[in-house]
């Protein structure tokens, strides 16, 4: 299994370098005469690519949720079992333009896709030999995730600024599809690199899975799984984490271990079974801490907590991209040409990979018709990709008109909806909106639409 190790261990090293807290010579230290050299331009790199694990997955001082538990939350990942109210909107669909989660998320994105996007340029400007390494395309490819997380996330109409010099250069409101045309286009920079040619495949298949899924957002489902086909089922690109300091945890295990979000099971009567199925591909369960026979609630006192195991400590990694997504992009490819055997065979393929699962996962049976067959792949994604950021994006699809690469589903026949379990009902939210600090931006006119 390959996995990416080495950006976020050189970003863990410099946060906690030095032998002392006391330490003076601290090698994440840049002195301002060495900023354009070859050193700063490393440093760019090792820092923007920590601001792409934060923005994504969160950090464990409980004050920025990442945008997969907040993504999560507005779907039927996760229920809220604490006290903000702002993240209960998010849970109830009911986001207002001011909400900490929000922002956060929004801002802690763009800052994560300006800095990549600055670390490639710095690092082509001052590396001595830039085209023999594959650092330029990381930065690049996870560049381009930033764009995907921003189309599957939030509503038409994100503006892209930046800074040139001492000037702000405000960015104009883009459309849903504009964002993964971006991403489409940061993804071929990262494959157009030269400096691939000395990748032991990591990077490429990053480029390449992070390509396809932009491309599924797209619709072009042929040229998605064309574009995966090379990708091995047993790779995996992921953030790491580690234990301390709490700007390096995983906020996903430290959010659904400790009473702030519980995993959701049948939400809002239409969402998937992700506790009762007992599914070993999304592990968890109740906890009685006091032993009295009757489950703990969370933080609110109020829902029944269920916590999530896949993520088992406070240094677990999360994937970006892998194998397994490639598999399912091809599988997708094989519904949308109405090969329902063949989809079945690409499934039943992937769960025979991983025998080690316990209980183990059975063979499906195909499908009888395009709906049972929608049901079956968006489930198999569901299971699969929990937890990492994709269940938004595969939700939206589903209530998209055909011609525009969905499923025109009903949303409440997708989103959680009717009575909410803290009162109240679901609101109507299938994306996050704009938040109001965007109208510091004068082109920004905050959502172009909330439509799917």
């Amino acid at each position: 299994m390959t996995i990416s190790r080495r950006s976020l261990r050189v970003v863990a090293l410099l946060a906690l370098g030095g032998c002392g807290l006391l330490d003076t010579d601290q090698p994440n230290i840049i002195d301002p005469g060495e900023i354009n050299s070859p050193e700063g331009a490393m440093a760019l790199r090792e820092g923007a690519i920590a601001d792409f694990a934060f923005a994504k997955d969160g950090d464990g001082t409980q004050f920025d949720d990442g945008l997969i538990l907040a993504g999560g939350l507005l779907t039927d990942e996760f229920v809220h079992s604490t006290t903000p109210p702002s993240q209960q909107e998010v849970d109830q669909r009911t986001t207002a333009l001011i909400n900490p989660t929000l922002s956060d998320v929004y801002r802690n994105l763009h800052k994560a896709r300006r800095g990549l996007e600055v670390a490639a340029a710095a690092l082509r400007q001052y590396l001595v030999a830039p085209d023999v390494t594959p650092d330029i395309a990381e930065t690049l490819a996870l560049a381009g995730f930033t764009y995907v997380y921003f189309g599957e996330t939030f509503c038409s109409g994100v503006p892209f600024s930046r800074v040139s010099g001492d000037s702000l250069i405000f960015g104009s409101p883009e459309t849903t599809d504009q964002m993964f045309a971006r991403a489409v286009a940061a993804f071929d920079a990262a494959l157009a690199e030269p400096g691939l040619a000395n990748d032991d495949g990591t990077i490429t298949n990053l480029a390449a899975v992070g390509r396809a899924r932009a491309l599924v957002n797209l619709g072009q489902f042929t040229e998605a799984a064309a574009a995966v086909v090379a990708v091995p089922t047993d790779f995996v690109y992921a953030t790491e984490h580690a234990e301390s300091p709490l700007r390096l945890q995983n906020a996903i295990w430290s959010y659904t271990t400790q009473g702030l979000w519980s995993v959701a099971d049948v939400e809002g009567g239409v969402g998937l079974p992700f506790f009762s199925a007992q599914d070993p591909r999304v592990p968890a369960d109740t906890v009685d801490g006091d032993e009295d026979g009757v489950a703990d609630t969370g933080l609110d006192l109020i829902t029944t907590q269920v916590n999530l195991f896949k993520y088992p400590d406070a240094a677990a990694d999360v994937t970006v991209a892998d194998g397994v997504e490639a598999r399912l992009i091809e599988a997708e490819a094989q519904l949308q040409a109405s090969d329902f055997g063949g989809m079945t065979t690409t499934l039943n393929d992937l769960r025979a990979a991983f025998p080690d699962f316990d209980p183990p996962l059975d063979p499906l049976s195909p499908p009888g018709n395009q709906a049972a067959a929608e049901d079956l792949l968006f489930a198999e994604r569901a299971f699969w990709l929990y937890a990492t950021g994709h269940r938004l994006g595969d939700m939206r699809r589903l209530l998209r008109p055909v011609l525009a690469g969905g499923y025109a589903r009903v949303e409440n026949t997708v989103f959680p909806t009717g009575a909410y379990h803290k009162g109240g009902t679901y609101g109507s939210d299938v994306n996050l909106p704009i938040p109001i600090e965007e109208e510091n931006n004068p082109n920004s006119v905050g959502c172009l639409d909330r439509n799917p």
